[in-house]
């Protein structure tokens, strides 16, 4: 049993777990234990129910891999960090070094999200998904909700369809009908636009369901420059 472990957010453990899925797809007799906070274990399930992985709390075992992408600096002295791809293929390089396995991620195709529950059926069509839900990790530093509740606001006046992950009181939200985020990229599936803060709730928007359905994506965040996962694809630093 190896057991690894992440302090940080949703987002962190869900782009963690779809890279153990892959090295238990290819190493069938390694079994995994991936640490995280409690509250993230439900969203975290789907990601766990076909392959050999537990999930527990933080009581973190002296014999554990930090799999933060912040070990011993690593984000920070990455010269590509600013690459969302090529740093993480960078990442699980170094990752799977310290595990002893091969990187299962050899090519931007390899990060979409493939877990059988996103291929359930969308039972919703909208022609933009706007994720708006409050980034936790100083992602977008000029965050507000306004911002967002205008852009729904002035879509919905056109007469187009739209949906968010946080309340606006103006269009329908995920977040008001208990959505998971695997609720969310199955709902992905069928949108027009994404428009979304860089945080948990995108990542499960870019899977090999809907790559070849959503016909724009603008993602904000100061984290990346780049997030070249899905074509048509624009990274913005400001609102």
């Amino acid at each position: 049993m190896i057991h690894t472990y992440n302090e940080y957010h949703l987002g962190d453990q869900l782009i963690h777990l779809h890279y153990l899925r892959k090295v238990c797809k290819e190493n069938p007799h390694l079994d995994f234990t991936h640490h995280c906070q409690e509250q993230y274990h439900a969203q975290l399930l789907p990601l766990t129910e076909d392959a050999p992985i537990l999930l527990r709390d933080l009581s973190i075992p002296p014999q554990a891999y930090n799999a933060w992408i912040g070990y011993k600096n690593f984000f920070y002295n990455h010269g590509a960090r600013r690459d969302w791809v090529v740093f993480h293929q960078s990442w699980f390089d170094y990752l799977s070094d310290r595990l002893e396995v091969a990187n299962p991620i050899a090519c931007r195709e390899d990060f979409l999200f493939d877990y059988p529950a996103l291929g359930a059926p969308t039972r919703y069509d909208f022609d933009y998904l706007i994720i708006n839900s409050p980034p936790a990790s100083g992602q977008l530093p000029d965050f507000d909700p306004q911002f967002f509740a205008n852009r729904a606001r002035d879509l919905a006046n056109e007469g187009i369809k739209v949906v968010t992950t946080y309340p606006t009181g103006v269009v329908p939200s995920t977040l008001e009908h208990h959505f998971t985020v695997t609720d969310i990229g199955v709902l992905s599936k069928g949108v027009k636009h994404i428009e979304a803060i860089d945080t948990g709730p995108l990542w499960t928007t870019f899977n090999k369901f809907n790559q070849d359905k959503v016909l724009s994506r603008t993602i904000y965040g100061t984290t990346s420059d780049r997030i070249d996962l899905a074509p048509n694809t624009v990274c913005k630093q400001h609102l």
